[in-house]
């Protein structure tokens, strides 16, 4: 290996990793992005303080979770990228790990900065795993005192010196060969290379994490392929990419690498480099997957976690056409029951009353603890009989559905169900619906009721427009004695400077949101809807940001776009495109 360079942070760990010995060990997670040098700042502190320990790499958590009541002494638990073992029936567990740890042992792991933001932002059990890790932080550059220590180095070791004369990357990157990676995708040997390597980068774009089966590869790369180059078998499409994809381009780095399934002579398939997967997904950010790569994952993987994942990315994109049958499959084919309430509010929004009644009763009937299939299905039941009672014949016989019907299937009858309870008296009722209205972009229901008188109303309203700095509807609104709106006309300079320097935020949460921040993502696409720049919010939305669809629904409901309807209840296709009702409504 070339030879080690100082970090900065190589005395906290080593003081960390030290600290308890012998009679008790520590949990360490390297927080940082790929190709940083997490694995060999760990590797050398590691071998710096406990040379002749005993070191375990577990393929899985099982493999952990079966020693935490005999835990042995003197160990190291290698975990390189740890979210492989975070997450799922059989995950990593705070206990396994303080277990280990109290017979002296040292547990130690890496983590890229967006995993370790999504983790740490639950309460779940990985949150409580990782409250008791100590982070340390991983710079994805040198700092001074760090380049300096390079150069000194570099006199002797050519290698250091390539690195630091490579402007495009950082030395750390560099060495693990991320260059040489980049170019097997931007300069592939043939279109298959950058198609298969394409379809393994939205894969994991998209969270998978276990390997991807030659036949899921195959059928992914239609999408990647023009359609000259889709003439060939597909088989040959694998012959043809595998070789360049597989091999080293420096040392024992090559863009995708084979993985067994736990037995010797065995593949279960191929993974792509992190620092490969990385730059295409900041390169390929808000490219929409192609239908036969949504296809081939929701048909050919196996692990309920990347299903579940693969299901999540397609509701934040509205690509309800392909977390149908992820749901499906996780609900039925794989016995995860919570899908099946989220199969049945997909189902509901489309008018498919029936069929969504009869998923839940059948995980109802699979599993009677199911408690909330149990009350979605009683929900859904009453939902029903209000939806039959809002149909005029007229209406049934008539294409598509009537506005009132298809609003409220859009939200399982929520606001609905607010409205009457605020046309009884409900003060407390009435105020949560405005607050729905204004998040919702409803801005017709919203004058509706400002105008007759509803005080509550007229404030989110004015807000709304003070929000956008519509000057011109804020000053209709007052000339005809709006007072909220008169009161908001004298702020809209504050929302216009904030419009004004808003090309600088977006950058920065955009940044943040990529890095896993939730938050971030929220302000960002929050920002965009008051700026009505739907472009960027469609952008966000093929990216997967939180929040993007939210928005974007919203900004459609205030705008009465025109395929509101229908992206609401059937989302869109893998281009981005209204889908149509091709089911048909139950009968």
């Amino acid at each position: 290996m070339p030879t080690y360079v100082d970090r900065s942070f190589d005395f906290p760990l080593r003081t960390v990793l030290s600290a308890n010995l012998p009679d008790r060990g520590s949990f360490v997670v390297m927080v940082g992005g790929s190709s940083a040098g997490k694995t060999r700042s760990l590797y050398e502190a590691v071998y710096a303080l406990v040379p002749d320990w005993s070191l375990v790499q577990p393929a899985e958590a099982a493999e952990l979770l079966d020693l935490r009541n005999a835990p042995p002494r003197s160990t190291v638990f290698w975990l390189d990228e740890l979210q492989r073992y975070l997450g799922g029936k059989d995950a990593l567990t705070a206990e396994c790990v303080r277990a280990l740890v109290r017979h002296g042992n040292l547990v130690v792991g890496t983590l890229w900065p967006d995993q370790y933001a999504k983790w740490t932002s639950g309460r779940d059990d990985v949150y409580r795993l990782l409250q008791i890790a100590v982070p340390i932080s991983v710079p994805e550059s040198l700092d001074l005192i760090e380049l300096s220590a390079a150069r000194a180095v570099a006199v002797h070791d050519s290698r250091i010196q390539d690195a630091l004369n490579t402007s495009d990357d950082g030395m750390t990157q560099v060495l693990a060969g991320g260059p040489r990676l980049v170019m097997c995708w931007e300069q592939p040997a043939n279109p298959y290379v950058k198609a298969i390597i394409a379809a393994a980068a939205d894969a994991h774009r998209l969270g998978v994490q276990s390997p991807l089966s030659e036949e899921l590869l195959a059928d992914a790369m239609f999408g990647y392929l023009k359609p000259r180059d889709r003439v060939r078998p597909a088989a040959q499409w694998l012959a043809a990419a595998l070789p360049h994809a597989t091999r080293p381009t420096h040392g024992d780095v090559s863009p995708l690498y084979p993985v067994d399934d736990g037995r010797a002579g065995t593949l279960a398939g191929y993974t792509i480099a992190d620092y490969l997967a990385q730059h295409v997904r900041r390169r390929r950010r808000s490219e929409p997957l192609p239908h036969k790569a949504w296809l081939a994952l929701v048909t050919h993987l196996q692990r309920p976690e990347d299903l579940r994942r693969v299901a999540n990315g397609a509701i934040a994109r509205l690509r309800y056409c392909y977390a149908e049958p992820a749901l499906t499959r996780l609900a039925a084919e794989l016995g995860v029951g919570s899908p099946a309430a989220e199969l049945a509010d997909l189902l509901v929004r489309q008018d498919r009353l029936k069929q969504a009644v009869e998923v839940l009763r059948h995980q109802v009937a699979a599993d009677p603890q199911d408690t909330l299939a149990g009350q979605k299905l009683s929900d859904i039941q009453r939902l029903w009989q209000r939806v039959e009672q809002m149909r005029l014949p007229a209406r049934r016989r008539a294409r598509g559905l009537p506005d009132e019907v298809a609003e409220i299937l859009a939200d399982g009858g929520v606001g609905d169900e607010l409205r009457r309870q605020a046309a009884a008296g409900n003060a407390m009722a009435a105020e949560r619906l405005v607050e729905l209205l204004a998040d919702r972009g409803c801005l017709r229901e919203l004058r509706e009721r400002a105008d007759h008188g509803e005080r509550r109303a007229a404030e989110a309203l004015a807000d709304l427009y003070a929000a956008w700095g519509d000057v011109h509807q804020l000053q209709a609104r007052a000339d005809a004695g709006d007072r909220d709106a008169e009161l908001r006309l004298s702020k809209t300079h504050l929302a216009q400077a904030r419009h004004e320097g808003a090309k600088y935020q977006i950058g920065e949460l955009r940044a943040a949101a990529d890095e896993g921040r939730a938050e971030a993502a929220l302000q960002l696409c929050t920002l965009l809807f008051e700026l009505r720049d739907a472009d960027s919010l469609r952008a966000e939305l093929d990216a997967g940001t939180t929040g993007a669809a939210d928005r974007l629904i919203a900004l459609y409901t205030a705008q009465d776009h025109r395929s509101l309807i229908q992206v609401r209840a059937f989302g869109l296709d893998a281009d981005g495109h209204p889908l149509t009702n091709v089911r048909g409504k139950d009968s």
